[in-house]
């Protein structure tokens, strides 16, 4: 069975793989200097990435409490409607965090600890007793 050769290839003088150079025929300036752009690319994309990430934190961060609500809502809105961006999810990530910071009462922090402390030592005794039943 033959190799299919695009008609684009022929035209440029390439008729099979074969005219292709291989990876020994470069040069190591050459083989880097392809490795060193991909790289450079992607560092640039995630750059890029970076910088929207921070701007949509930062963005979120100095909203008004009132704005967040109604930016909540109109993210929550548009997913049951249709798809979110990466972009679009990352701020609704980070609306909920800050929604569930700001819900959280301090007495109701304290109450959750004394709760955790009281069933951490009801267990304990739990345990105590089987131990001692056990023996």
């Amino acid at each position: 069975m033959g190799m299919r050769v695009k008609d684009s290839y022929r035209r440029e003088g390439y008729g099979t793989r074969r005219d292709y150079p291989s990876r020994a025929d470069l040069s190591w300036s050459d083989r880097h200097t392809s490795i060193r752009r991909r790289s450079t690319a992607t560092a640039d994309r995630d750059t890029a990435a970076d910088n929207e990430a921070q701007a949509v934190a930062s963005k979120i961060a100095s909203m008004a409490d009132r704005d967040v609500r109604q930016r909540y809502h109109e993210l929550v809105d548009k997913r049951l409607g249709s798809e979110l961006t990466a972009l679009e999810r990352f701020e609704l990530e980070w609306i909920e965090a800050r929604l569930d910071a700001e819900d959280r009462d301090p007495q109701i922090e304290a109450r959750d600890r004394q709760w955790e402390m009281e069933r951490t030592e009801l267990l304990q005794s739990i345990e105590d007793l089987l131990l001692k039943l056990r023996s």
